[in-house]
């Protein structure tokens, strides 16, 4: 249950593609670890994508009902992520917000503690 509740939340968070706007998801051209089957990724794809996970799970809270990541891009690019990265994530805060306020949920912060537990428990298993 735990594993469907982390893979839930990763899923709306790094894929989150309600997207109305006429620009593509993902950059053209870039490829995103995402994008790799799991069965395909190489250590340093797995680890690079573990990494990213602690960081976006370190620094996305919720504020007035809306998540929110709290790096700038200049802080999240000094951790040696790519500007690309932080483009995707801003894109899943309007898109996670957009559908929070389109569906009318009202308890964002409780839902966001809920699935902080499960993605916290998963990275202390993988490290």
């Amino acid at each position: 249950m735990k594993r469907l509740i982390l893979i839930s939340s990763i899923v709306l968070f790094l894929f989150s593609c309600k997207d109305k706007s006429k620009e593509p998801y993902f950059k053209a051209g870039y490829n995103y670890v995402q994008q790799t089957p799991d069965s395909l990724r190489t250590p340093e794809q797995k680890e690079f994508l573990r990494k990213l996970t602690k960081v976006v799970y370190e620094n996305v809270v919720v504020k007035n009902n809306q998540m929110v990541f709290k790096l700038s891009e200049k802080e999240f690019i000094a951790r040696g992520f790519p500007v690309e990265y932080y483009e995707l994530i801003q894109k899943d805060m309007v898109n996670n917000n957009r559908f929070f306020k389109e569906n009318n949920v009202t308890n964002v912060d409780s839902m966001f503690k809920s699935s902080h537990k499960v993605i916290m428990d998963s990275l202390q298993k993988s490290n």
